[in-house]
């Protein structure tokens, strides 16, 4: 017996070819009556016609010695007279009732005996329509008969307008393989993925430099942290309190307690990230990198990985200009920075014991590390000062200075 998807596969092949309900055989002319002169769709009529009415042989007796039949619920497709008794096997033992009602019909009406039909339909069962049964079908005769056929069967999965981008990336994907971009693409999702699996997956204990539970075990301890540090992002709370600007805690509600290093890493990390957008819009300026920086912000920096991936993949624009607010970015991450330094200075000592036992605080740490290596990664692929390769400094200065002191970038060859 076939697969039970090949079982599925031949009814929707009976219901792509029966023509129970409304096909019948077309009259020819009487000098015209022999079966290698007949059109494609009488053909069919009367190959779906005995398969409906479960006569194997004589559907078989239609079908050209060296037919190739392409039905796409299958991975191969099926060839010769024995391919197709194989597709068909099944179809033989299906119940009475299931009938294929055509909708519209295309050519097929030649008399040479060489000749081609399109059909759409759908399939009904006892009258009632079936769902998912729609599909389309492209069959060739060849002296009479069916020499090709191609079998579309409506999928149960409606993308919409996803199916153009899936479709869109796999276009780009391969023209960047082509020209050669596609290592840069396999590099970078090589390197999201174990940061994901390492950082956020890997169950406690299984890497001995790595403490703390992974994402989805979250403890009372970690996710209060995480909670802490995001109220004192950029130390916008405590800096109201201290100049006695209205804040939160103005309405009576208290300031949390954060360990300083912790602190001062997390705002290096968020700053860094901070002053990530304006170089990841003059590398590729394009509206998508909001999407892919937003959650990278304010969410997980895990983000960044896979949008290099897929950055890999677009071309560089031929001539790039800094967005006009970059160097408010510049200065307020190098502001964030300077007070994280004066608020954990002289602890340094405790932070090699934070990182192994806080998997939160490594995590950051890393990404700090990733966000210099992006940095210069972006920087080595246009000419200009030394300098901006600095971690974090010379990024900062670099979205600072005016334009017109860099030296003009220009896209390495692919």
């Amino acid at each position: 017996m076939l697969p039970a998807r090949r079982r599925y596969a031949s009814l929707l092949l009976l219901a792509s070819a029966g023509l129970i309900a409304f096909v019948g055989p077309r009259q020819q002319p009487e000098r015209l009556s022999h079966t290698a002169r007949n059109g494609a769709r009488s053909v069919m009529e009367s190959f779906y016609s005995a398969v409906n009415g479960r006569d194997l042989e004589t559907a078989l007796n239609m079908v050209d010695d060296d037919v190739l039949y392409e039905d796409f619920t299958f991975q191969e497709p099926f060839r010769g007279r024995e391919g197709v008794r194989e597709l068909l096997s099944d179809a033989m033992s299906l119940p009475k009732g299931l009938d294929f009602i055509i909708d519209d019909v295309a050519g097929g009406d030649s008399w040479s005996g060489d000749d081609a039909v399109g059909m759409t339909w759908h399939v009904e069962f006892d009258g009632v329509p079936l769902p998912n049964s729609r599909g389309a079908s492209l069959y060739k005769t060849k002296n009479g008969k069916l020499s090709y056929a191609r079998d579309i069967v409506e999928s149960p999965l409606k993308l919409g307008s996803a199916a153009l981008g899936i479709v869109g990336f796999i276009a780009t994907l391969v023209r960047s393989s082509k020209q050669g971009l596609a290592g840069s693409f396999v590099a970078f999702a090589t390197a999201a993925s174990l940061y994901w699996y390492v950082l956020l997956l890997s169950p406690q204990g299984q890497f001995p430099f790595l403490g703390g539970p992974p994402a989805w075990a979250i403890d009372d301890t970690t996710l209060p942290n995480v909670i802490d540090e995001s109220l004192n992002f950029f130390y916008i709370w405590p800096g109201l309190d201290s100049i006695g600007l209205p804040s939160p805690s103005t309405l009576g509600i208290a300031l949390p307690e954060v360990d300083a290093m912790r602190l001062a890493l997390f705002n290096l990390a968020e700053a860094y990230a901070f002053m990530l957008l304006p170089l990841l819009l003059w590398d590729r300026p394009q509206r998508n990198v909001y999407n892919w920086w937003v959650p990278a912000m304010f969410l997980t920096n895990a983000i960044l990985l896979p949008y290099f991936a897929t950055r890999a993949l677009a071309p560089a624009p031929a001539e790039r200009q800094k967005p006009s607010w970059s160097p408010l970015f510049g200065i307020l991450a190098l502001l964030v920075v300077a007070v994280a330094i004066w608020q954990s200075w002289g602890l340094y000592a405790g932070l090699p014991s934070l990182l192994l036992g806080d998997r939160v605080a490594f995590a950051f740490a890393v990404d700090a590390s990733l966000f210099a290596l992006l940095q210069a990664y972006v920087f080595a692929e246009t000419s200009g000062p030394a300098w901006r390769f600095v971690p974090f400094f010379g990024l900062a200065a670099w979205l600072i200075l005016p334009e017109e002191q860099e030296v003009r970038s220009e896209p390495l060859p692919a």
